[in-house]
């Protein structure tokens, strides 16, 4: 996975955040512009040309207001054109990714190499314990033959030099189900019959090729049209911003939004929820049951671990109770989940009452848009919170477990698996218990590594939320040790 902070980030939160201005001031109309202000001709391009750059400004705009660039890319056609054809009618949701082929620069593929650091050694154990026998050495120097070689890493693994080298196709490496693939052209292609909008691929291609189709317009829409829109924070959005809650509250309210609800309150229902279908199912010694709060891990159930689908927690997630809560309360208002989370995007329009999602990012560009420093706002009213305070821990690996374990009289009975992270070691483990079921009574099970502070739309890196949160992590739970 990328390091959070890089250029691409930077120069994507420049393009979010200058076509923000451009509607808050009503000049959608000098979008076309936008290319040339942000690659000027006096610039020193990072790629061949500044036509080139241009062109991936041009999409990123493109995935910005929502378009699938994969199907309706026409070159001749204004980006004012398209944000006219966007105000006019919200584009379908899915798919949720796209890719720009232009941005591509087609990677060899996975392959391990031997570096000049290799010695020669007596003991060859890379030749050893090749099970191909793929290692051969000429001139006292290992060599790879790539025709026999299965890239199954064993040479890289006992070298004492370390002078294998692996070098991944980072968007594939990433992907923990092979949704991702390059095409006969060396294109990277998404396969969005099996990918789980876990994010992961758009993390981590270093030229920014794989974009998520934002749900940001439709969202803008209606804080314009003057409508009554809640916004529905979720847990992690604490550390997301440098200021408080109450000041993240207050800056929601300036933007436009009417009424601000945390998410954690739903995540109260679902930990009730999920609390009494534990005891129930452990009474009636029908095996372990998983957690149903992660959207990414819903999608990897519905499309390759179908088997799960009788395990985990009939529970909706926080987003949809909270949802519920605020439409029970007010039926006419809008709902806007604000989450670090895409598959959250697909959740919503799989299961409706969710009016809109948009990620920590994309909140972070309208505030820079409309110059607005969350320290320097005041803080809003948080009314009682002493209900569902507990919740916020949803934020974090554990923290589900930990919230469901405070429900239940004997937790120590509870014998909890964490699921921290899902790549493609922790999918062949998953994989496997269809054949082999864990012995667990819960498993808590997050598709992003530290749980949702890393989810593909944060905007500082989780040590930093961690700090910024207080450094309230969840509490270890009484937890079996993972085969992985």
């Amino acid at each position: 996975m990328l390091e959070l902070n890089n250029q691409y980030t930077a120069m994507k939160r420049r393009i979010d955040t200058e076509v923000l201005k451009l509607f808050f001031e009503g000049k959608l109309d000098e979008l076309d512009k936008l290319p040339y202000t942000i690659i000027p001709k006096d610039r020193t391009p990072n790629r061949c040309c500044i036509y080139k750059e241009r062109a991936i400004v041009r999409y990123r705009i493109m995935a910005l207001l929502g378009i699938d660039i994969e199907r309706y890319d026409d070159e001749m056609k204004p980006l004012s054109e398209y944000a006219r054809e966007i105000m006019a009618e919200n584009p379908p949701v899915l798919p949720l990714l796209t890719t720009i082929s232009t941005g591509c620069y087609g990677c060899p593929p996975d392959q391990y190499r031997i570096s000049d650091a290799c010695r020669g050694c007596f003991a060859r154990p890379c030749m050893a314990n090749c099970p191909k026998d793929a290692i051969v050495f000429i001139n006292g120097q290992a060599h790879i033959n790539e025709e026999r070689c299965i890239r199954c890493g064993k040479c890289m693994d006992v070298c004492p030099f370390h002078a294998v080298v692996h070098i991944p196709v980072p968007c594939e490496e990433a992907c923990p189900v092979g949704a991702v693939k390059k095409n006969d052209r060396g294109v990277v292609e998404i396969d969005h019959k099996n990918c789980i909008s876990c994010g992961r691929c758009a993390r981590s291609c270093p030229f920014g090729a794989i974009a998520e189709r934002s749900g940001l317009f439709p969202v803008l829409k209606m804080l314009q049209s003057g409508e009554k829109v809640t916004a529905m924070i979720a847990p992690a959005i604490e550390g997301q911003f440098p200021g408080t809650l109450a000041q993240i509250k207050e800056s929601l309210l300036k933007i436009g939004f009417t009424k601000i609800v945390e998410v954690a309150k739903g995540a109260a229902v679902t930990t009730e929820h999920e609390a009494d279908e534990l005891m129930r199912r452990k009474t009636a010694g029908e095996g372990y049951m998983t957690t149903s709060c992660c959207s990414a891990y819903m999608e990897l159930v519905d499309k390759h671990l179908t088997f799960l689908k009788e395990r985990y927690s009939s529970a909706f997630s926080p987003m949809i109770y909270t949802a519920k809560l605020c439409k029970d309360e007010d039926p006419d208002c809008k709902t806007v989940f604000i989450g670090p989370c895409l598959a959250k995007r697909v959740e919503a329009a799989r299961r409706g009452g969710v009016d809109g999602v948009i990620s920590f990012s994309e909140l972070a560009a309208i505030f820079m848009a409309k110059g607005i420093d969350v320290r320097e706002e005041g803080s809003a009213d948080l009314g009682d919170t002493s209900s569902f305070e507990y919740c916020r821990e949803f934020a974090v690996t554990n923290g589900v477990a930990n919230c469901v374990l405070s429900r239940i009289e004997d937790k120590s009975s509870i014998r909890v698996q964490p699921i921290n992270g899902v790549d493609k070691k922790t999918f062949r483990l998953m994989k496997s218990w269809e054949k082999r079921a864990p012995e667990v009574d819960l498993i808590e099970v997050m598709c992003c590594e530290g749980g949702c502070i890393d989810g593909p739309g944060t905007i500082v890196k989780p040590a930093v939320a961690m700090k910024l949160r207080g450094g309230k992590a969840a509490s270890p739970v009484k937890a079996v040790k993972s085969p992985l």
